[in-house]
């Protein structure tokens, strides 16, 4: 698993708390619409951190905050660790295209609305649509055997360590406040 420190490295705890405390008397709503424009701005920690406050807020529909979640830590992963594999949290190259298929599968679920309640479609993420053009780009280089070779090639010359930064819980930061 990707360490918390790594993906939010921009972020100590001084910062984290004063974002707690100015939220404090912020209905969960106006904390979705910041953590929006935490996104809109390219502070996808920040935006981690405020989707968070709102779900504590707002724990009844925690399953439309998870949508909001998914998303950025979805843009988050593919920033920080740069790497396909990443996105659907994977630690190894040498897996199985059946687990490719499953967690791709698996993430895209999490953002699909259909698969929600019908205030999903109310409220998405702006996050939502790159998310789920990060998660096919992804499943375009792995799930084709050819593009996933050069891929695998191209990582093991760089040297890449993403084994060690790969993989990261979606559902890490529910409890990070």
């Amino acid at each position: 698993m990707l360490p918390l420190s790594y993906l939010l490295s921009e972020v100590d705890n001084e910062t984290i708390e004063r974002l707690r405390l100015s939220l404090k008397n912020t209905d969960a709503e106006t904390c979705i619409d910041i953590a929006e424009e935490f996104f809109k701005h390219q502070n996808i920690d920040y935006a981690i951190i405020t989707i968070n406050i709102a779900d504590i807020k707002y724990s009844d529909r925690n399953h439309i905050h998870r949508i909001y979640i998914n998303a950025y830590m979805i843009h988050k992963t593919a920033l920080n660790a740069n790497n396909w594999y990443a996105v659907f949290e994977i630690g190894h190259i040498s897996v199985e295209i059946e687990e490719i298929v499953k967690q791709y599968k698996f993430r895209f679920s999490l953002l699909d609305p259909a698969n929600r309640c019908a205030t999903s479609h109310a409220n998405p993420s702006v996050a939502k649509p790159g998310a789920l053009m990060l998660l096919n780009a992804a499943w375009d280089i792995l799930s084709d055997p050819m593009k996933r070779e050069a891929y695998d090639k191209e990582l093991v010359n760089l040297n890449d360590e993403f084994v060690d930064y790969a993989s990261v819980s979606s559902y890490t930061y529910q409890h990070y406040i």
